[in-house]
């Protein structure tokens, strides 16, 4: 009897902690740790196009849309997505928050300078400058999808 009890103590350990396990891993996937950084989008978009799309397909972004002027590329995730024309225009968009939150604390504590807030067609913009190179960063609501989505664009 006390084996069984013994088996039974072991299998509940084990139990509880295929448990934590499995929410650990359910909390850490909203965060994604394999997301691009503030510095990794503010350094690649002085890049040539080849280096970015180089940079893209290491970091697990596909190919969505190629134009003659810009091409549009979709994280893995599902949750971000990066139009560039390669001459210095890079915009990030993402419906992940805690992703937004975390690059635009990154964009605070960079060398980029607040230059003010504005409203344009309803959506409030915030702008940072660094020498010759601005930043705007807004969110809005996806009429499609009913979601918030998160921008960044970066031009030099």
């Amino acid at each position: 009897m006390i084996t069984k009890t013994n088996n039974m103590n072991k299998m509940k350990k084990v139990f509880l902690l295929l448990i934590t396990t499995i929410i650990l891993c359910a909390c850490k996937s909203d965060v994604n740790i394999n997301s691009i950084t503030f510095k990794e989008l503010d350094s690649i978009n002085s890049e040539p196009k080849e280096h970015i799309i180089k940079f893209l397909e290491n970091s697990d972004y596909v190919l969505l849309n190629n134009q003659p002027t810009s091409e549009q590329w979709k994280s893995n995730n599902g949750k971000e997505i990066i139009q560039f024309n390669g001459e210095g225009v890079l915009v990030f968009l993402t419906y992940n928050e805690n992703i937004y939150t975390s690059l635009i604390e990154d964009l605070k504590k960079s060398k980029y300078i607040s230059t003010g807030t504005s409203v344009n067609n309803g959506i409030e913009v915030e702008s940072y400058s660094k020498n010759h190179e601005t930043i705007f960063i807004s969110s809005s609501i996806n009429t499609d999808k009913e979601n918030k989505i998160y921008s960044i664009t970066f031009l030099k």
